[in-house]
């Protein structure tokens, strides 16, 4: 057995089996991504991996296996699940994944080619006793665990609300992660949460609503993702498409790796060095759209409508980002997602505005100017207020 101090939950028992697990490269390789990319540029401690979640993950997945009396079986494939659930991220997390969505993949996707190909990892779980199908079931939704590792009320989920509200200093996560662990039930459907819980639950959708509004997608923050992006997208089609990437090359690249391709290409140095010295692009305009379908601009959108932008203010569509992001609801198919249970028996859903309005996605559209041109801030903001006004 070891201890790993962890400074969100204390103190995590590893077995030797979990380790050797750990160890392996593929996992070792998640210290080096970045669970908010290039969030430190408005929180400066905002610079935890997606190992320290994933580790995180895994001891809440102790937790929930304790408390709802799994065998041992059971409780080893919930711990590796929860270790293995973001084995597939891209370099920067989220923020470079639309490079694989865009190509029909996810990180999910390339989670389950890695723990299918990489032999160090698939020869940890062999040792351990745990078939590699096994973890992919949980992983794909296919088992009554599936909805503890990705569902309304997950480890995940639990976890990185409290994890980036400790390292950003926010006090958005503050969830009694305790209280629906203890009230959570198992059967063959998945879990289910006690009625008595429905209050934490709130908390917790109250949470994850402002942490997206103040954290994810704080406006300075997406400003700074958009300009790394862009330059990203110069080489998407050539050293950076992860999509078409075997496992091996796959795994060699992490946030450093990217980093570095860009700050020595002569295109995109540029871009780095204004990022290195926060010459982010400034926010001239920002609306909140409640209509998923006007907020959920293609790339051939977004693209065109930078280039009216440009045109109506007078400077050069370089100089131009235009952000639509979405708050997901805070479930995929509706409020009743969130299953509640009253002495193991499934009960109607209550009435909770607050589920409600958080099962509903929101979309945030924002136009930004690049630095050098702030002096034209208004120019821009009257601009995207016509262009955008006529794509409603």
């Amino acid at each position: 057995m070891k201890l790993i101090k962890d400074p969100v939950h204390g103190y995590i028992t590893l077995t030797d089996d979990e380790v050797r697990l750990l160890d392996t490269y593929a996992v070792q390789r998640l210290r080096r991504i970045s669970q908010l990319p290039l969030a430190y540029l408005v929180y400066p401690g905002a610079r935890h991996s997606r190992f320290d979640h994933s580790l995180g993950c895994l001891s809440l997945a102790y937790e929930f296996s304790s408390h709802l009396g799994l065998d041992p079986f059971s409780s080893l494939l919930l711990r590796f699940s929860a270790l293995l659930h973001d084995i597939g991220h891209t370099p920067y997390s989220h923020l470079l994944e639309m490079i694989l969505i865009e190509n029909g993949l996810t990180h999910e996707d390339m989670g389950v080619k890695i723990i299918e190909q990489d032999d160090e990892v698939s020869g940890a779980l062999e040792r351990a006793g745990v078939p590699t199908e096994e973890i992919i079931n949980v992983i794909r939704g296919r088992s009554r665990l599936s909805s503890l590792i990705s569902g309304p009320l997950d480890v995940d989920r639990l976890d990185f609300l409290v994890r980036d509200a400790y390292f950003t200093g926010a006090t958005y996560g503050i969830i009694d992660i305790r209280r629906l662990i203890h009230l959570t039930r198992l059967d063959e459907r998945g879990s289910s949460v006690d009625l008595r819980g429905l209050g934490a639950v709130e908390e917790l959708a109250i949470a994850r609503h402002h942490s997206f509004l103040n954290i994810y997608f704080h406006h300075t923050v997406r400003a700074a993702q958009l300009l790394f992006y862009r330059g990203v997208e110069e080489l998407a089609n050539d050293e950076l498409n992860f999509s078409k990437m075997s496992v091996e090359e796959y795994l060699r690249h992490d946030d450093y790796t990217v980093w570095n391709i860009l700050k020595n290409n002569k295109n995109t140095m540029g871009i780095i060095e204004k990022i290195e010295r926060r010459k982010l692009p400034k926010m001239a305009y920002e609306k909140k759209i409640e209509c998923v379908e006007k907020a959920a601009l293609s790339n051939r959108d977004k693209d065109r409508i930078e280039r009216e932008i440009a045109h109506e203010s007078g400077i050069d569509e370089s100089n131009i980002f235009l952000d639509s992001s979405m708050i997901p609801p805070l479930t995929k198919f509706g409020v009743t997602e969130i299953k509640l249970c009253s002495d193991e028996k499934a009960v109607e859903q209550p009435k909770s505005w607050i589920l409600e309005m958080t099962s509903k996605p929101l979309g945030i559209v924002r136009v930004y100017v690049d630095r050098d041109h702030v002096d034209k801030v208004e120019k821009v903001r009257e601009a995207a207020e016509a262009v955008l006004s006529l794509n409603e």
